[in-house]
């Protein structure tokens, strides 16, 4: 309905004296006889009975001096305001002194005479005034400390964990909201419950006396206390942190309390008179019956609920408490939404850093093997051609070799060409074997075994270097699927090296383990260990000989990964190295 329509049914008339006489002001209309015309519920309060009981009565029986009314009524009947302190009599007995504001103002005579002559007294006891005057100084020292929470909160660059703490600790803070104890729940996506996190306060009344004269003595201001962040309050707030792990609903429970108190984004006061259903609980879970619960709630959705309360000192929670527990739950809400945006964001910039230096990586490698791809065709090609005339250098070397006189001084030019042939032979061959594919011929395979054999090929060698060799061989009848003559050649390329590694003697030791999911065989030597990454020297053409092709254990690594396996090498605590490598079990 609009106003025009309020107009002619005179339903607006009607709306304003409802809310004349509904009002907690003590407001009175009286006409030029002194008598009350309307009052409001605000006035039957001041004097003591109900507003209708007011109505037809001599407003001028309910004040200590009838004369002082009389006055206002000869100065309203002039067209003025008066304002002045009068004497009023309760319907107890009581005398009060209230301060009277009388303004005249003219009506029409509803039965067509013309304009009438009323007066508005509104009355306002001054102890009430002073106690609004109070609260209205307190709400704005509230709302200046809304703002240096919000600077705590928003500009302190906290975690989730320190701003938790920061909003608990303005609730209990003399400073702060000054309840005795809070009590952080946050809903928990995982599990779809309501969970209790944090909690602060005092254990009993001597704790309560200790915190409050240190804190009294300190310096420090509400900023510096939320800012501070203090790990070990989990430990020092022992037992309300053990309540507040007690707290734990499922967000279905929609009759809950606390969830109810999410779901209507309402401040829920209980006081001990009060019954309501699910507060018997939360009473048992605090201890104490007068409570108030605040919910966080975000554009996002709910956060959360805090539960305070004043168990210690036992006073009661006012309604500006819970005023100011709702603004500063408010603000709290968007400060823990914040933060948690924040850090997923910092999360997303971090792994989005690491997939570009993945890519970057990827590029890098498939460049290269792009590059090797290459190599590998020019290689092949150039190994061909190369092999042939080669084999004709090399075997006239050995003829001049054996037909020339032991003195002759070409004997020893032309085994020099034989030795560099022969090792420009085994570069060829270790170079086309790391280029053509591997044909994958497999069967059951007892490693032990094929280690002891190993182990007798060099066997000489070793003795003649003055290297004792060592097993510790566990696989026993475990076997792999693997092509025997490929982990043949990847063992005898470890003993090798581990043999050229220790030219003055020492210890060479094989040892084989089952592991979960696969066999380890690792061969260890007790020589002076290698330099740099252990994954160069995997790589092809590195090598950290002055002879060899740099390939070899290229090739052993290609071997054991088209097995499924991994190689590995590391240097020893105690001295040497140790090359391994890893076959799965068959499925």
């Amino acid at each position: 309905m609009n106003v025009a329509s309020w107009e002619q049914s005179g339903r607006r008339d009607s709306i304003v004296a409802e809310a004349f006489a509904h009002s907690d002001q003590a407001w009175v209309v009286v006409d030029e006889d002194v008598r009350v015309v309307l009052a409001s519920d605000g006035a039957g309060v001041l004097f003591g009975v109900a507003r209708e009981r007011l109505v037809g009565q001599d407003f001028r029986q309910y004040f200590l001096r009838p004369e002082a009314l009389a006055e206002c009524r000869r100065r309203w009947s002039e067209g003025l305001i008066e304002v002045r302190s009068l004497e009023i009599r309760h319907s107890q007995g009581e005398v009060r002194t209230v301060e009277a504001r009388c303004q005249p103002f003219m009506s029409a005579d509803p039965e067509g005479g013309g304009e009438e002559l009323y007066g508005l007294m509104m009355l306002r006891d001054p102890a009430q005034h002073e106690a609004d005057e109070a609260q209205r100084v307190l709400r704005m020292a509230k709302l200046s400390l809304l703002n240096q929470v919000s600077e705590a909160l928003y500009a302190s660059h906290l975690n989730l964990e320190q701003v938790l703490q920061a909003v608990l600790i303005c609730i209990t803070s003399g400073q702060g909201l000054g309840f005795n104890r809070a009590f952080l729940l946050l809903v928990d996506e995982g599990s779809l419950t309501l969970r209790g996190e944090l909690a602060i306060g005092p254990s009993n009344a001597e704790e309560a006396a200790r915190i409050w004269m240190d804190l009294a003595d300190s310096e420090v201001d509400l900023f510096q206390m939320m800012t501070s962040y203090d790990a070990s309050i989990k430990d020092t707030d022992r037992e309300v942190n053990n309540i507040v792990q007690g707290f734990q609903v499922s967000l279905d429970e929609s009759e809950n309390l606390l969830i109810k108190s999410m779901i209507e984004r309402r401040v829920v006061h209980i006081r001990p008179d009060m019954a309501p259903e699910g507060a018997g609980w939360v009473r048992d879970c605090l201890g104490y019956g007068e409570f108030a619960l605040a919910p966080l709630i975000t554009r996002r959705g709910p956060l959360g609920v805090i539960v305070a309360d004043n168990a210690i000192s036992r006073a009661p929670i006012r309604n500006l408490d819970l005023e100011f527990l709702f603004l500063f739950a408010n603000q709290s809400a968007g400060a823990i939404e914040n933060n948690r945006l924040y850090r997923e964001l910092e999360k997303r910039l971090i792994d989005l850093r690491k997939a570009h230096e993945q890519q970057k990586k990827d590029q890098t490698t498939l460049l290269r093997m792009e590059r090797l791809s290459v190599m590998g065709e020019t290689s092949a090609i150039v190994a061909h051609e190369l092999r042939n005339p080669l084999v004709a250098i090399g075997g006239f070397a050995r003829t001049l070799v054996r037909g020339l006189a032991k003195d002759d001084p070409n004997r020893e030019f032309a085994r020099i060409i034989s030795d560099e042939v022969s090792r420009m032979e085994r570069i060829i061959h270790d170079l086309l074997d790391f280029i053509r594919p591997r044909k994958q011929m497999r069967k059951p395979l007892r490693m032990d075994e094929l280690v002891h054999e190993v182990v007798k090929g060099y066997a000489l060698e070793a003795e003649k270097s003055g290297i004792e060799t060592r097993l510790d061989l566990q696989v026993g009848g475990t076997v792999v699927n693997a092509h025997p003559g490929e982990i043949q050649q990847v063992l005898q390329n470890f003993v090798m090296n581990a043999i050229q590694m220790m030219p003055s003697g020492g210890v060479l030791e094989i040892v084989s383990r089952v592991i979960e999911g696969g066999v380890r065989v690792g061969v260890r030597d007790s020589g002076p260990g290698f330099a740099g990454e252990a994954e160069k020297l995997f790589s092809p053409f590195f090598s950290t000989k002055p002879t060899g092709s740099g390939l070899g254990l290229t090739i052993c690594s290609q071997i054991i990964k088209s097995h499924g396996g991994v190689c590995g090498a590391e240097n020893r605590a105690e001295g040497g190295a140790e090359f391994h490598f890893i076959l799965p079990l068959p499925k």
